[in-house]
């Protein structure tokens, strides 16, 4: 399926600072965009958005965001959050709901680092940092990425470092993460986030974005 200009999306995390760039540069794109929202608003009114306040742990919530679209990118994240779950929460109910409304293709956002196959050192800074808020993130961002592995559904997980709003947005994706020190512009994120939906390069895998 190609996934043109016209069609609809949801995006959930919308009102993000990496969501609320993909809602404007979906727009621009020309998709109709079901912006998910947990609380508040940042969009002007426009023909082509369709503002969706709920809560990614209510299932119903979920099902409703996504009817009707053909694609879904996700830009939630766990940090900031008084439950560091929220990944994984929102793919158990945004999954099901894929599945029954038929939709196949998904692109999510987390951070660098995610690994399939984890070596003694990994498991060992995962042991260490589990108690500490980052260690939690992560957990959660892993648990996510393991409930789409599971899934039949055509995923893509976006692997990002620091993101800041500094110099350009021309990015590269590869599967070698590089240095955790390295930053990456948000208006690359989105870009990306949005490219993925119409690529097949990285299907079911977690390619990291650099800068270009």
């Amino acid at each position: 399926m190609v996934y043109t200009a016209g069609m609809q999306i949801t995006v959930f995390g919308a009102s993000g600072k990496v969501g609320s760039l993909v809602v404007e540069e979906a727009l621009r794109r020309g998709y109709t965009v079901v912006a998910f929202v947990h609380s508040h608003d940042l969009f002007s009114p426009s023909g082509k958005l369709i503002m969706q306040k709920g809560d990614v742990y209510k299932p119903d919530d979920v099902a409703r965001a996504l009817r009707g679209s053909d694609a879904v990118v996700s830009c939630l994240s766990s940090w900031g959050a008084s439950k560091r779950t929220v990944l994984g929460r929102a793919m158990q109910n945004i999954l099901p709901a894929m599945v029954e409304q038929r939709i196949t293709r998904l692109v999510s956002l987390t951070g660098i680092g995610i690994r399939e196959k984890r070596g003694v050192l990994y498991r060992l800074a995962l042991s260490l940092l589990s108690p500490l808020p980052v260690g939690q993130v992560f957990r959660d961002a892993e648990r996510h990425v393991a409930l789409l592995r599971a899934s039949n559904r055509d995923w893509t997980v976006v692997c990002s470092p620091v993101m800041n709003n500094l110099g350009s947005s021309d990015y590269r994706l590869s599967l070698h993460m590089g240095s955790p020190l390295t930053t990456v512009s948000r208006g690359g994120v989105a870009a990306a986030l949005l490219d993925q939906i119409d690529a097949t390069d990285y299907l079911r895998q977690t390619p990291t974005i650099h800068r270009k």
